[in-house]
């Protein structure tokens, strides 16, 4: 008797793991059908199927059409495939979309794309504002400018002189006369530790400011934070563009008290995990005291929002010359960044012991850490910092993460590999911004840029996403989070106007599928719950409108979401 007792309990544990086709056929009816479909499962085996059947958020049975209208009753939605696509919910690893809140609520988003646009919105908001206060534009990337260069202090002058102006370029300030004047800045001001005040060849600043935003920090209109109403209006966005789940990556705890609230208003309409920013990494007390204050454990939370890792900045972004590079940025960074030092190759914004204190903290107190570093050299101070954790606290599978780390080669790769470091990085930037980068810092260094493909060989595991930060328009937001858009980026390696740079680096579109499904799930260790369509898992699922595995590549960019359903529930429906 014991012994059938244990084959029965064996058996009931089996059918009931995730990844099995059917969680049986004896319970209740599902909730909600979809049959006729081309579902890719994106399963270990990338196994396809007809139908699936999900019953209390979670899939029941994924199989044949004859299999899964078994799970059909009185009460049960049908979800017609005719044929298409069905991907498991995407899910983006990168998103800022408190930022995104907040700053549409203040002064929602304009794509500024040439010098001259930027100077016709800056003449028409001065006499919209009163006589002497800021003016700050949108962001902008001197590498999304269609002259492909920083404005100079003269060309704002020439829109705006009686106002301080400033060209946001995230990690990098342009500034007019007037900006630089109420700042205070001169000839005798020195640069900022981790930081430049750019001065031309008489010593006068030019009006560029490099990972020193502490210098205006008093002059930026008040923080409003994010308004809830605007915040779930960005997670509807991501339902019509097909992501399901998100990481939210540099939130502070106001931010996660946002997610919180909207979550207990019923309002949160995608799974999200909430990275939160070390605010000061300079000093290891305050990094003790600030893990030791957090109101909340790593992990803690449900299947709809958590407490997901730190985040440390090791460096600035290479769109505005501050990463910190192995090699020198190279005579063409004259042109796109204003940089005149030939020997030029950025900095860390933490020193290295700073940044390996602040990484074993972390690790010593049983966080995942992640750090944005783009430069190749910021990557192996980033790699020195977790190596030197790992030996002095072994810990396997902490999952510590490098964002963005764009200049791969394989040195780096094999020992990320064999660190268990996890790569999240965003394809879209190489289609954005690769024309110009290859002209500043030459196309062989642009070969490898993003190299997906050298990271999966090495064995690293690697998310795809977006660093979706301004706007509300999937494709014409400052970085677009159009899903679709980075798996063409991923698979294509075209640029914007067309041009393949770095071919050898593309991957297939299973490949850049996974990254963002199956491989993106274990960044928030998550896998055993989403991130492919198996009976036990989420139900979490796209319906496309097309054929992704066949269509021509450039019909791929423009394939939209015609259903979003999170935990069997319809998210999001395009009108046909």
């Amino acid at each position: 008797m014991a012994r059938l007792t244990f084959v029965l309990l064996l058996i009931a544990v089996f059918t009931t793991q995730p990844g099995r086709r059917s969680l049986g056929e004896g319970g209740p009816p599902a909730d909600l059908v979809l049959v006729d479909a081309r579902i890719l499962t994106v399963d270990k085996a990338f196994s396809t199927a007809a139908a699936l059947a999900v019953r209390d958020g979670r899939f029941v049975a994924v199989g044949s059409n004859e299999e899964v209208r078994r799970h059909v009753g009185p009460n049960t939605r049908v979800i017609e495939g005719r044929g298409r696509t069905v991907v498991p919910g995407f899910i983006d690893t990168h998103v800022h979309a408190l930022d995104v809140a907040s700053g549409e609520a203040a002064q929602p988003f304009v794509n500024l794309r040439s010098i001259k646009e930027l100077q016709d919105w800056l003449r028409a908001q001065a006499p919209t504002r009163p006589s002497g206060s800021w003016i700050w534009s949108p962001r902008t990337y001197p590498t999304r400018l269609k002259e492909h260069r920083f404005p100079t202090r003269q060309e704002l002058d020439a829109a705006v002189p009686d106002h301080p102006v400033v060209v946001d370029c995230a990690y990098a300030f342009s500034l007019n006369t007037a900006a630089l004047r109420a700042a205070g800045i001169t000839r005798d001001s020195p640069s900022p530790a981790g930081g430049a005040i750019v001065k031309d060849a008489a010593g006068e600043p030019t009006g560029l400011l490099r990972n020193a935003g502490g210098l205006l920090a008093r002059f930026r209109p008040p923080a409003g934070g994010a308004p809830l109403d605007t915040l779930e209006q960005v997670h509807r966005q991501y339902l019509a563009a097909g992501i399901t789940s998100v990481i939210e990556r540099g939130a502070t705890l106001p931010g996660f008290e946002t997610y919180r609230k909207l979550k207990e208003a019923g309002r949160l309409r995608v799974r999200a995990t909430v990275t939160v920013r070390v605010p000061d990494a300079t000093d290891s007390a305050a990094v003790e005291r600030f893990i030791d204050g957090l109101p909340f454990k790593f992990g803690e939370g449900d299947e709809w929002l958590k407490a997901g890792p730190l985040k440390l900045v090791a460096d600035g972004g290479i769109l505005i010359g501050t990463s910190f590079m192995r090699k020198p940025f190279g005579p063409g960074a004259r042109e796109l960044y204003a940089i005149d030092n030939p020997a030029d190759r950025g900095f860390l914004s933490l020193t290295a012991p700073q940044l390996a204190a602040a990484i074993g903290i972390i690790h010593r107190r049983g966080w995942q850490m992640v750090a944005h570093v783009t430069g190749d050299a910021g990557v192996d101070a980033v790699l020195d910092g977790i190596e030197a954790a790992q030996k002095q606290t072994p810990s396997p599978d902490r999952r510590h993460t490098v964002i963005h780390g764009y200049f791969v080669n394989r040195e780096s790769a094999s020992r990320a590999a064999r660190l268990g470091v996890l790569v999240d990085t965003q394809p879209a930037w190489h289609y954005k911004d690769g024309d110009a980068l290859s002209r500043g810092l030459g196309a062989d260094r642009l070969a490898h840029f993003i190299g997906l493909k050298t990271l999966r060989q090495a064995g690293v595991d690697v998310a795809i996403n977006t660093d979706h930060m301004l706007g509300l328009d999937s494709n014409d937001a400052l970085n677009p989070f159009n899903p679709l858009l980075t798996i063409y980026s991923a698979t294509t390696r075209r640029t914007e106007s067309g041009r393949l740079l770095g071919p050898g680096e593309a991957v297939t579109r299973e490949e850049a599928l996974r990254m963002m499904t199956s491989a993106a799930a274990r960044f928030s260790f998550d896998e055993k719950n989403r991130g492919s369509i198996e009976a036990g898992k989420l139900g979490d699922f796209v319906v496309l409108e097309d054929h992704f595995l066949t269509v021509p590549p450039q019909r791929l960019r423009t394939m939209r979401a015609d259903i979003t359903v999170i935990g069997g529930q319809i998210a999001f429906e395009r009108l046909q």
